[in-house]
């Protein structure tokens, strides 16, 4: 029993290492993309939560999305591209935006929203290699309410969880010290 105890500590050592480095090796990557004012990459794919109703109803206000890189050259009428919305986008211009391949022109791609209630006319600007970002590949409605929830509460769940388990050892401790006196 005595080598069963010692080999489930070491595999429980490692795995924390492991954990430990993953967490480490998001935080640095976060930090780099955010420093070089790019989407935050994990394994080639970013995500981001659908702000608007313009996509309804194959992608819905508040679901998560996930996008990868992909070639410029390669979109074809009808695909789902993010981009970063540049002149003639309007109150939109700066913001990371999903919509369809509405035409593809020598000055850059023409997109449209498939929501006919919002988007009766295609978009007046241009999607260029430069602020194209990625091609929808998943979209998710749950995902995108947890993403949504961890980013309205997230630090105040870190807080908790960190917090508790202080006050807990606190308490415990003052209460030993209390019984200890008696």
């Amino acid at each position: 029993m005595n080598k069963f105890k010692r080999a489930l500590k070491i595999i429980s050592t490692v795995l924390t290492a492991i954990i430990f480095v993953c967490a480490v090796a998001v935080i640095i990557n976060i930090v780099v993309c955010r420093a070089q004012n790019r989407p935050v990459r994990f394994f080639g794919y970013s995500f981001a939560v659908v702000l608007s109703s313009s996509m309804e109803p194959e992608i819905m206000k508040g679901d998560m999305i996930m996008y990868k890189e992909y070639d410029f050259n390669d979109l074809k009428v009808g695909d789902y591209i993010v981009f970063v919305a540049g002149e003639g986008f309007g109150k939109l211009q700066g913001q990371n935006v999903v919509h369809s391949v509405y035409e593809i022109t020598d000055e850059g791609i023409i997109t449209k929203g498939v929501n006919e209630d919002t988007n009766k006319t295609p978009d007046k600007g241009y999607v260029t290699e430069e602020n194209f970002l990625g091609i929808c590949t998943y979209n998710s409605a749950v995902l995108g309410g947890i993403l949504s929830f961890f980013s309205l509460y997230g630090i105040y769940i870190v807080i908790a969880l960190v917090a508790i388990p202080f006050i807990l050892i606190q308490i415990i401790r003052i209460v030993k010290i209390a019984r200890s006196k008696e």
